[in-house]
């Protein structure tokens, strides 16, 4: 399956390769672990928005760091910010929150991701919402670098059950998700 293959989706939940300033040669630095795109080139990635269907929502995951370039990046592509969807507070496997690691921060050390909702549209629901009691706070732990819980999938899910739903820059598949990335797992099509 080919990337034009894959048409328009109601939901896309994006995890950017973003680049971080710094040292790239530490263990835990984001370029040890997958390809990361320069900031310019994902300013000017089209690939989101050819693939959101005019009433789609993009849910793109974006940390404290990068949050301001995530904004940015949402501008370039033509949407709008429809609010913080999603907070991950990384825990313990006990479930209490981790301590601080990753990047030197400027202020505070991140414990937590962000999963940003942006559209086309400007005003009202995009898509009906079949959940509305979904929760934004999302505690779970930390796994493998970069893994997402599969909470926020569950979440999303549950709000647009009928939705055409779209993984990109994935890792990994999920039944009724279509998923796009170079380390995706070989294309099939979501029921």
């Amino acid at each position: 399956m080919t990337y034009a293959d894959y048409g328009r989706y109601d939901v896309i939940l994006a995890d950017p390769p973003w680049s971080y300033h710094g040292s790239q040669t530490k263990p835990a630095a984001a370029a040890k672990h997958y390809d990361t795109m320069p900031d310019e080139e994902l300013l000017q990635f089209t690939g989101i928005t050819d693939r959101l269907s005019p009433r789609g929502l993009l849910f793109m995951w974006a940390t404290g760091p990068r949050l301001d370039f995530a904004m940015e990046c949402l501008t370039s592509w033509g949407l709008t910010f429809r609010g913080v969807a999603f907070v991950w507070v990384k825990t313990r496997r006990d479930g209490t929150p981790v301590g601080a690691q990753g990047v030197r921060p400027s202020t505070v050390k991140p414990t937590t991701e962000f999963v940003l909702a942006a559209s086309r549209v400007r005003k009202g629901r995009p898509l009906p919402l079949h959940d509305e009691a979904v929760r934004q706070v999302v505690l779970a732990p930390r796994q493998e670098h970069s893994r997402k819980p599969d909470d926020v999938h569950e979440a999303l899910e549950r709000m647009y059950p009928n939705a055409r739903k779209l993984e990109m820059f994935a890792r990994r598949g999920r039944d009724g998700w279509d998923a796009w990335g170079n380390q995706a797992p070989p294309a099939t099509a979501a029921a």
